[in-house]
């Protein structure tokens, strides 16, 4: 196993719905908050495979590397009407995880949908596991007013908003993309050899080293047209053309 905290053999069945599933869960979204400013980011996604299960994925990215962090659901508590300053108690735990070398992980983990809705699941702090005080990245999963802030998205345009590169050997494709702002975009290495995806004038997208079936994906918040590539195969780019709506 590489030094980026793989979830793959885990990770992918757990969020791969058929085509009909896909089309009807309910999916929430939630950007993280950079707590210190030290230039932290990432999104929570809780999607619901079933009536007893939920999936709630972490993609965290500018955390410090090859770091240990811990990461926790928290009831809303009655500090602050801020869920991330309301100092609630935790009510479920994410699975412990190190960063990869560029300060990216992916974490996932699954618990039935009641626990993760409403106050018991106010905001998700990610903590420094060496130092709980340290918390760099929150994510508010409820609004001040206590109501759930959920992505009620159409499927249409929910899928307008999530596009997939592949990556072969040599080659990504499409080449080209046109995307608009709010976009995640998730390369899946569709080839037999290693692979990562890097970009010169957009530092955030930096993959760890992809193997066979394995994916990593990135939200892109500002327009422009940005140019990545393979570090391991020269010549192997392409871009992606982001618009605002």
């Amino acid at each position: 196993m590489s030094r980026f905290f793989r979830l793959s053999s885990v990770f992918a069945p757990a969020l791969l719905l058929s085509s009909a599933g896909a089309a009807t869960a309910p999916t929430m979204s939630f950007p993280f908050k950079d707590v210190l400013g030290s230039g932290a980011s990432g999104q929570l996604t809780v999607r619901t495979l079933s009536p007893q299960s939920a999936a709630s994925v972490l993609s965290l990215r500018g955390l410090t590397p090859s770091t240990a962090y811990v990461a926790h659901y928290h009831a809303l508590g009655p500090a602050s009407s801020d869920p991330c300053a309301s100092n609630g108690p935790i009510t479920l735990g994410f699975p412990a995880f190190r960063t990869n070398a560029q300060g990216q992980a992916t974490v996932l983990l699954r618990a039935d949908p009641a626990r993760i809705n409403g106050m018991l699941g106010a905001y998700v702090n990610v903590h420094i596991a060496a130092n709980l005080a340290v918390v760099p990245l929150c994510a508010s999963v409820l609004r001040a007013g206590g109501t759930a802030v959920v992505q009620n998205t159409p499927p249409a345009a929910q899928a307008a908003l999530q596009q997939t590169v592949k990556i072969g050997d040599n080659f990504f494709m499409p080449a080209s993309l046109s995307v608009a702002v709010g976009t995640t975009v998730t390369w899946l290495h569709t080839g037999k050899v290693t692979h990562n995806v890097l970009s010169v004038n957009l530092p955030g997208i930096r993959s760890a080293d992809l193997q066979p079936g394995e994916r990593y994906s990135y939200t892109f918040k500002t327009p422009g047209t940005f140019t990545y590539y393979c570090s391991y195969h020269e010549g192997m780019s392409a871009t992606i053309t982001v618009t605002n709506r």
